[in-house]
Formats: structure tokens, C-alpha cells, sequence
């Protein structure tokens, strides 16, 4: 039995799946097999993925007769197939350092605790040279791997925004896969919500180095969600649904629902469509007429400090 299971969910990334497949095949630690799914895609992907059929460490290939309509659902196909330990989930159109299974995996060896591991990324363009764009990342306690106490993690890190912003960048154990599948109803925040069902059953390792490239390009299904106001649904639907799980203090409460109202604020004006926009603010108006004191609450948080200060 392979102590890993890479899974590679692909739809429409035929110009970055051969890369994405070469860097898994040559990582360092060899103990893995590879699930290739393919979501029925319209271009060249299945051609370029016949040509690894005979590749001894190609477990399962996979072709939807219809597309799914959610990369989530492809995961849960891919964890059903899955024999391994750990599971990778390497996203058809990023690519990783040699090295980072063989990090990732020692991490998880070496606390039994341990959940959920991730490294940082590179921001690179669909050529894979390096942007100058940085995601927002976790507060890191200084050292070279970071480890935490899975309710801390959510309350410091994954509150304010989801700071495990590529499935490419984690390892994590299959038996803290949630047996809730709440997940795979999302088009763009199910791996948030994935995430913080895995961590709240035991520690966060966050290695503090780039070992995963996240590519950014026009084909990503985070620029239709935002333009069409999908976006705006979804995250305030997570944080209902993460209202219910997760013990707030009353002003942890008021702080993030601050923070919430100011990035649906924002993300208002990314809206292509006018009268689409103007459904939506008044919809939020509604449900929070308020919503600049709550904003004043958010700022009344970073300024009492109530998370730690730790090295950005």
C-alpha cells in the first residue's frame, strides 16, 4: 500500500497538466500513487494524460462522460479511490518543488496529532514565471515549521480569511477527511470549509517556505465567481454555516462579522453586471443595516489586539 495518495483533479488545464504531473512524479519521496480524474474537458487534457497510462506510480485515470460542475465533487471521487495514509490533492495547473512531499510527510510521521500539514507558495503566471503577487499567509511564530493547536489555528488564521489558499500546498491525513459533505455544494469556498473540519480534529503543521507554485490564469474559477456575484453568496453563506460550528466569543463575534461586511463591501465592486450588483447590496443591506458599525467593531478588534502578534 502506498503511504500517499496524489490525486489530480483536471478540467480545461491541458497547457499546465503535463508540468503539473512531471513535478508530482519527481518528488524526492517516492512512496505514492497517482489518481488522475478528468472532469470532462473540452481541450487536449485527455490526450496528454493517455501518455502516462503505463506510468507505474498511475493508479487510476478517470474521464467524466458529463462535467461535474464543482472541483469538490472530483475530490470526493478521489478520496473513495484513494489507498493512502496522506492524501495530496495537486491541482491540474500548479506544479511543486521536489522536495515538498518528502517535507510534508515527515511532519505527519512525526506527530500522530498532526491533521494537516501545508508549506507557502510562489504566485506564478500561466508561463510559471514568478509574479510579484503575494497571498495572504498565516502569522508565523518565527521558526522554520510552525506548529499548532488545530482550535488556535482556526481562531488566528482561518477567521480573518482562508490562509490555506491552494489545495496544492497540503498534505493531510484521510481518516480526518469530515464525514459532512456540506463542502462539495460550493463552487469556490468548499476547500475553506474543507480545511477547518480537518484541522479542528488535531494539529496544524505550517512549514514557513515556498515548496508549491500556484499558478494564476484567465481559465480559474475564481475570476467567473466574483464577476457574476457567486463570490459574495458563497462567503456569506460559509460564515453561517462556520457560525454554527465553531464558539465565538460575543466580540470575536462583532469583530468578524465587521470583518465580513467590509469584504462583501469590496467585493461588491467586482460585479461586471450593474443590476446584478444593485440586487445583491440590497440584500446585504438588509440583512445588515448596520453593517458600518460592524465594520467599527472589526477595527475595535485590531486594535485591542486580540490576536497574537505574530511575525508576518
Amino acid at each position: 500500500m502506498p503511504k500517499v495518495s496524489v490525486i489530480i483533479p483536471n478540467y480545461r488545464h491541458a497547457p499546465y497538466l503535463r508540468e503539473r504531473i512531471e513535478s508530482v512524479l519527481n518528488q524526492t519521496y517516492r512512496d505514492f500513487e497517482v489518481i488522475i480524474l478528468d472532469d470532462c474537458s473540452p481541450d487536449e487534457s485527455r490526450q496528454i494524460i493517455e501518455t502516462y497510462r503505463s506510468e507505474s506510480k498511475v493508479s487510476h485515470i478517470i474521464y467524466n462522460e458529463t462535467n461535474s460542475g464543482s472541483t469538490f465533487v472530483q475530490w470526493l471521487k478521489g478520496f473513495d479511490l484513494a489507498v493512502g495514509e496522506y492524501i495530496w490533492i495537486a491541482e491540474s495547473d500548479d506544479f511543486a518543488h521536489p522536495d515538498f512531499l518528502q517535507l510534508c510527510v515527515e511532519q505527519l510521521d512525526a506527530d500522530a496529532n498532526c491533521t494537516l500539514v501545508y508549506t507557502e507558495s510562489n504566485v506564478v503566471a500561466s508561463d510559471s514565471r514568478p509574479m510579484k503577487k503575494k497571498m495572504k499567509s498565516a502569522y508565523t511564530k518565527g521558526g522554520e515549521c510552525d506548529i499548532w493547536n488545530g482550535k488556535d489555528f482556526i481562531l488566528y488564521n482561518m477567521l480573518r480569511c482562508n490562509t490555506i489558499y491552494n489545495a496544492s500546498m497540503v498534505v493531510f491525513r484521510k481518516s480526518a477527511i469530515p464525514s459532512d459533505k456540506t463542502y462539495t455544494s460550493f463552487r469556490l469556498n468548499g476547500d475553506w470549509l474543507f480545511w477547518i473540519g480537518i484541522i479542528q480534529q488535531g494539529n496544524v503543521a505550517h512549514i514557513n517556505g515556498r515548496y508549491n507554485n500556484f499558478r494564476q490564469h484567465a481559465v480559474k474559477v475564481t475570476n467567473t465567481t466574483h464577476a457574476d456575484g457567486t463570490a459574495i453568496l458563497e462567503y456569506i453563506r460559509l460564515y453561517d454555516i462556520l457560525y454554527t460550528r465553531i464558539d465565538l466569543p460575543p466580540r470575536t463575534r462583532y469583530a468578524v462579522e465587521g470583518l465580513v461586511c467590509r469584504r462583501v463591501h469590496r467585493m461588491l465592486h467586482k460585479i461586471v453586471d450593474k443590476k446584478r450588483r444593485k440586487e445583491l447590496r440590497a440584500m446585504w443591506l438588509e440583512r445588515y443595516p448596520w453593517w458600518r458599525l460592524l465594520i467599527f467593531y472589526y477595527k475595535l478588534y485590531r486594535q485591542l489586539r486580540i490576536t497574537p502578534r505574530f511575525n508576518r
